[in-house]
């Protein structure tokens, strides 16, 4: 267990210290004065130390500095509320790892201390870093498979001590969310999706199987430098253009590490897909290179893990997390009642321009007494052209235009009625957060948006416009008409946090298996 030396004279501070470090597995001894520092310091032995500068009966960086050789090359962080170029000089001069003004967040000390204790310790030595997981999202048109690993890697990293998370990124804006600690990714070069099956280049003048190979050896570095203990691909088994199956590959080869393959609940016609993963090999993917299937719904909902073969594929190893959304409390709307807050999304905004324009064309049919107040969000994803076109427009009919959001949650408990597509995370979010529902599913390349679409409407969760009869018209008059109330009774919707809970355990199996072949190897 790791030992920290905590020298700190405010007594809520270094109590919440104290149980922030003791939550990562950590022993924290707790000195409260200069004279208890230089006596810790003394008689015992610390992986790492936490010194505040002013401690009440002395100067926390002169007992540092006292210590000297009994300190070694033991990793110094210096804490003070007088920040100043002297403190900072004298804090160089000892001199200390890290220094931290305060105020700080806890968060970050921990990230901080967790990267100082786990260091290589030298040549000849075998130092057991924190866990690690890779997760792979490879989104060509919107961005729903990298939101939805972004919501578990938040749970998984909450959940499990020391983890880092690497995620690897397909989407042309990158990660779009915000940093979180113990997470970061790898922007992938770009592809863009034509249409079942046919990618091109999203950027780069290149051709899709140069492309294919560049991101094939990005990965492949990323695995051979990372080495993870768990990798989570997204929809994809094989990757886009089957750039992971030289890693898929070496797993099988090597024992490590373990393969999870998570699933929205439905992907295109069943048939189909049956068919299209026999032709290809894909199914035989699963069977071969996965230990288990993740399964992002409910199976009341959508009967995907027989849908779909996953249950031949890989018996009593496929599972229903329940749905992936961002965690929220929903809001109690009137019955019966015409909406006065519509939100319109457009997603990754890719192939939304003609849902939002037709919403503004239709909010502008109804007498301006009677409007309701309109948010667009057009994606961020929408070409500029379009976006620059869709966001004049909206001003002149004095709507909110926005590009995009960090958390589409709040916006949706603030709305009454949401416009939409049909893609996975926009339509949950909503029912989670109890917002009414309107969806023009998208025409191809896959059947997927008409399928939800339809199992949506038959369940009373949503109402729905076919994209061949979606007019101004038939639009204003189904956003006027008074919701019905959405009954979602029997649908879970704390997948991200179930969904982590799961990859903690296989990861906590992987892990033990790696640190027993780690603890019995020969060194040289």
């Amino acid at each position: 267990m790791t030992r920290i030396l905590l020298s700190e004279d405010e007594p809520v501070l270094a109590r919440n210290i104290m149980r922030s470090l003791e939550g990562c597995a950590m022993h924290v001894t707790h000195a409260a004065s200069a004279r208890e520092t230089e006596t810790a310091l003394r008689v015992g032995r610390f992986d790492l130390v936490l010194a505040d500068v002013s401690l009440g009966d002395g100067d926390g960086i002169e007992v540092i500095s006292a210590a000297g050789s009994r300190l070694g090359k033991t990793p110094v962080v210096v804490m003070t509320g007088q920040d100043s170029l002297y403190n900072r000089g004298r804090a160089e001069s000892v001199p200390v790892a890290a220094f931290l003004a305060k105020p700080f967040a806890l968060s970050r000390l921990r990230e901080l201390v967790t990267a100082l204790t786990t260091e290589n310790g030298g040549p000849g030595t075998r130092t057991m870093r924190g866990p690690s997981v890779v997760m792979y999202s490879h989104d060509t048109i919107g961005l729903g498979h990298m939101r939805r690993n972004s919501s578990i890697a938040r749970e998984l990293v909450a959940l499990v001590p020391g983890l880092s998370v690497l995620m690897l990124v397909g989407c042309p804006s990158g990660m779009i969310f915000e940093p979180h600690p113990g997470i970061d990714y790898v922007k992938l070069p770009s592809l863009t999706k034509l249409g079942r099956g046919a990618f091109q280049s999203g950027a780069l003048r290149l051709d899709a199987a140069t492309l294919r190979q560049m991101r094939s050896r990005i990965i492949d570095g990323v695995f051979e430098a990372f080495r993870p203990d768990l990798l989570l691909v997204d929809h994809e088994p094989g990757g886009v253009l089957d750039e992971l199956l030289p890693v898929l590959e070496k797993r099988r080869r090597r024992e490590r590490p373990c393969t999870i393959l998570g699933l929205r609940d439905i992907l295109d016609d069943p048939e189909r897909v049956r068919d299209a993963w026999t032709a290809n090999g894909t199914a035989q993917v699963i069977a071969n290179s996965y230990d288990r299937v993740m399964i992002y719904g409910n199976e009341g909902f959508y009967p995907s893990a027989t849908a779909y073969g996953l249950e031949a594929m890989l018996p009593g190893r496929v599972n229903y997390s329940g749905i992936v959304t961002t965690p929220g409390r929903a809001r109690t709307r009137p019955a019966g009642k015409s909406p006065r807050a519509i939100l319109v999304s457009g997603g990754g905004g890719r192939d939304a321009y003609p849902l939002i324009d037709t919403a503004l064309s239709a909010l502008a049919t109804i007498p301006r007494r009677n409007r309701p107040a309109m948010t667009v969000v057009t994606g961020p994803l929408m070409d500029e052209e379009l976006r620059i076109a869709a966001s004049a427009r909206a001003a002149r009919l004095g709507v909110v235009c926005l590009d995009s959001v960090p958390d589409l949650a709040s916006l949706l408990h603030a709305a009454d009625l949401l416009i939409t597509m049909t893609g996975y995370n926009s339509i949950n979010e909503a029912l989670a957060q109890g917002c009414p529902i309107i969806t023009v599913p998208r025409l191809g390349p896959s059947a997927e948006q008409r399928i939800r679409a339809e199992t949506l409407a038959a369940r009373g969760l949503a109402r729905h416009l076919c994209r061949e009869t979606l007019t101004p018209e038939s639009l204003a008059r189904m956003m006027m008409a008074p919701p019905p109330v959405a009954r979602t009774e029997g649908l879970s919707f704390d997948g991200a946090r179930r969904a982590a809970a799961l990859l903690a355990l296989h990861l906590t199996r992987t892990r033990s298996r790696y640190e027993e072949e780690v603890t019995h190897a020969p060194t040289h």
